[in-house]
């Protein structure tokens, strides 16, 4: 049998499975839906300017985590920021603390994870099957490859079960993860409007989050660059609706929420996270069957944090690299 190991998503989870594989010396290759890497922790560039539109920063709480971070900003691939954070209603402000992002986007996040990885972007995964050779790895226009000893499925969950197919024992631990759907909205504006603050949450029933994303370290780009992030409830409402005419009704939100005046800004788009949150989590680390040789992993079997996709990655790789061994 092959000592090939195929990893399904080049998000956080995903990459960071790969390069324990990487590392212990197996042969892996990457297969990535999008036409770039990275998910949840992507950026979005419309022209020149630069949005992060996924994940918004990163913290650690775990040792390995902490010292990852460590490697991203001695490599400059991540730097801290201290965003100004209002003090409830009052009108002092404070810097968070602790909070990191990728320098010059949130992707870079997961560039040295991806180094010395055969990485295959625009290439959406639609069945896995095995045969006395392997698995393989069938694609939407019906081509595939493979044979692979292993599959690691670093997708969200309801993504994973699609793939996973008749492996009910995997298949089946998954339905109890919930995750939800997310609209993030960006802007560009040619002067600054919002308030110095530079991190809003909770501002209505629409808007769950917005940020100044030019207020980040790295970021060169004039005027004023805006990422809201919509709430679960409203985008469930509107999941179905054109992302333009969403983008429109959360800028009109944001400009009635801080009383704007009437400026059009000069970029302004949406795009829908599908799976953006999670909801409820698997409870587990990663789950990986030594019988069949797959197994899944992302944030959601343990959180929402980037920190839980790293660590789910990291585990599920560490225990495909101990039963091929």
């Amino acid at each position: 049998m092959t000592s090939r190991t195929a990893v399904i998503g080049a998000g956080l989870a995903g990459l960071s499975c790969a390069r324990v594989l990487r590392r212990a010396g197996h042969f892996v290759e990457v297969f990535e839906a999008d036409r770039i890497i990275g998910g949840r922790m992507g950026t979005m560039r419309i022209g020149v300017v630069p949005y992060d539109h996924g994940a918004q920063y990163i913290t650690s709480r775990s040792t390995r985590f902490r010292d990852f971070i460590q490697e991203l900003t001695t490599s400059g691939y991540a730097a801290p920021w201290a965003p100004k954070v209002k003090i409830g209603d009052s009108e002092s402000y404070r810097t968070a603390n602790d909070w990191f992002v990728g320098i010059p986007g949130m992707s870079s996040i997961v560039r040295p994870l991806a180094e010395s990885v055969r990485i295959h972007t625009g290439r959406a995964v639609h069945t896995i099957s095995r045969d006395a050779k392997g698995w393989h790895i069938w694609f939407e226009d019906q081509s595939n490859v493979g044979p692979f000893a292993a599959v690691a499925i670093c997708v969200p969950a309801p993504s994973a079960q699609l793939l996973l197919g008749p492996l009910a024992e995997i298949s089946d631990r998954l339905t109890r993860v919930r995750m939800s759907p997310c609209w993030a909205m960006m802007v560009h504006l040619e002067d600054q409007l919002l308030p110095e603050q530079d991190v809003f949450s909770d501002m209505s029933e629409v808007v769950r989050w917005i940020a100044r994303n030019n207020t980040k370290p790295g970021r060169g780009t004039r005027g004023e660059t805006v990422v809201a992030h919509a709430s679960p409830a409203w985008t469930r409402e509107t999941e179905d609706a054109d992302a333009d005419s969403v983008a429109e009704e959360m800028w009109g939100e944001i400009s009635h929420i801080f009383g704007l005046p009437p400026v059009r800004p000069s970029q302004m788009t949406a795009h829908l996270w599908k799976h953006g949150l999670v909801d409820s989590s698997l409870g587990e680390t990663f789950v990986f069957s030594t019988d069949d040789l797959v197994g899944v992993a992302g944030d959601w079997c343990l959180g929402r944090l980037a920190e839980h996709a790293f660590e789910s990655g990291f585990g599920l790789g560490r225990a495909i690299v101990q039963a091929l061994d």
